[in-house]
């Protein structure tokens, strides 16, 4: 259980260790942390520095002169305020919490609310309550939903407000299931999809309009056992998932927009349906072109290998990726950037994908030199976790019903190297690398995890 104390209690101490023992603020501050740290005392959403520099009068000032400015209807000096008010949230959370608890939020949607023909004004507001929100999403209650989705549906909306809002709204949904609810109830869809639809759209709106798609279907939120991340992505592939798929071919001189439509997909492709539709849009080409026109790109590699894997969900589709000569360009990417980690584990979940219950798949990364590839992404990645545990089920995938093209691990020497990585990650990775080397036929210590006592069974 997490302690937490209030800011009061925190600046008594610190006032105490001044006061009573003779130290210098600076002193007083570190011996304050120490013993609240020491005590397993959550210091998160404290100002830590008060002693030093006071900036909450700053905080509470500017909060207060905004909201006599707006109900004045008084813009001379807004921008200014909110400048300074932008600038002490910037700092930390602690002040962002400060804030929210002395009206920050609120304060703002009225300032959003009565200058929304500000251009300058309302565009300056938004930078500052996406701050105040990061970290700090508990503030959003449905005043702020109505407030985003008229944001959006305004006329006059220049790209750089649109993008400013669509800020605040994906900053919103990180980490917060009541908020993505939230606003997937309110019909932001219908607002997003006339965005992406636009024959103009502007690069960056398309790009802010991926992240809230990514956002909504997170599933992050460690307060709520259960949330609505695959019925939102199955809502919203359903709407969007053709739409996603024009646009690639759209901008597809463009890395940045088709890496994030990529990964977006990638995020909205979880039924089977999803997975036949963008293969009857041509996606697996696209796919294909990507891997030719962008070989020494490390982020769009990543993503495109991210979205196969999402793609492999479907049998007949991961048939097709095959056949279409993709698994040469996995092994290509992952040997070519193989000082990405990133891209060496997405590469290596993609194989194992691939080749899950598919010999004939497992056969052609044979062909195409996969064992020589895993090896060296295990010797070079062996104290990383993630990297060694999708080589284990990759190894698994293509060793469980190939027996003899899988001595070829074996010749490379996979049993010395998949036993180092177990000492090294002992428990966290124990069953995945035991299984791969059961499958290749290794000797192998299994635990026996239920045994029964030998007693007699009776019945009543």
């Amino acid at each position: 259980m997490v302690r937490v104390i209030s800011q009061e209690t925190y600046d008594e101490v610190v006032k105490e260790n001044i006061e009573e023992f003779s130290m210098s603020p600076e002193e007083a501050i570190k011996d304050a942390v120490e013993q609240f740290n020491a005590q397993g005392v959550d210091l998160t959403n404290i100002i830590k520095d008060l002693a030093l520099n006071d900036s909450t009068d700053d905080i509470i000032s500017s909060i207060k002169k905004l909201s006599e400015y707006s109900t004045a209807a008084e813009c001379k000096h807004m921008t200014i305020i909110l400048n300074t008010l932008m600038s002490e949230l910037e700092k930390d959370i602690a002040r962002r919490v400060f804030a929210g608890k002395n009206g920050a939020y609120t304060t703002l949607l009225q300032v959003l609310t009565n200058f929304k023909d500000k251009p300058i004004i309302v565009q300056t507001a938004l930078k500052t309550i996406t701050i105040l929100m990061t970290g700090n999403p508990d503030l959003l209650d449905e005043a702020g939903v109505n407030l985003q989705k008229s944001l959006l549906e305004a006329p006059n909306n220049d790209s750089q407000t649109l993008h400013l809002v669509l800020k605040w709204i994906r900053e919103c949904c990180i980490k917060h299931e009541m908020n993505r609810q939230q606003i997937f109830n309110a019909g932001i869809l219908n607002n997003l999809k006339l965005e992406l639809s636009k024959k103009d759209a502007n690069m960056s709106i398309v790009k802010e309009v991926c992240l809230v798609l990514r956002a909504l279907t997170l599933d992050d939120d460690i307060r709520h056992e259960y949330g609505k991340a695959h019925e939102h992505a199955t809502t919203i592939a359903r709407q969007i998932l053709h739409t996603l798929t024009k646009l690639l071919s759209i901008y597809k001189s463009n890395e940045v927009i088709v890496g994030e439509i990529m990964l977006t997909l990638a995020s909205l492709i979880v039924r089977n349906e999803f997975c036949q539709d963008f293969e009857d849009a041509k996606g697996i080409q696209f796919i294909l072109d990507v891997f030719t026109n962008f070989p020494e790109v490390e982020k769009i590699n990543w993503q495109a290998l991210k979205l196969l894997k999402s793609l492999a969900g479907n049998d007949d589709v991961k048939a097709h990726i095959i056949t279409s000569g993709i698994a040469p360009l996995i092994i290509y990417a992952i040997s070519r950037l193989r000082s990405s980690e990133a891209v060496v584990t997405a590469g290596l979940a993609c194989i194992s994908a691939l080749t899950l219950k598919s010999p004939s798949n497992a056969g052609v990364f044979y062909d195409c030199g996969a064992v020589s590839i895993i090896i060296d992404a295990i010797k070079a990645y062996l104290k990383c976790a993630n990297v060694i545990q999708q080589a284990s089920w990759a190894v698994r995938n293509m060793s469980v019903r190939n027996t003899y093209e899988s001595k070829e691990f074996i010749a490379y020497g996979i049993e010395e190297l998949f036993n180092q990585a177990l000492r090294i990650h002992g428990q966290n990775l124990e069953d995945d690398i035991k299984a791969a080397l059961r499958d290749l036929g290794l000797k192998v210590n299994l635990k026996e995890q239920w045994t029964g006592k030998g007693c007699v069974l009776t019945h009543e």
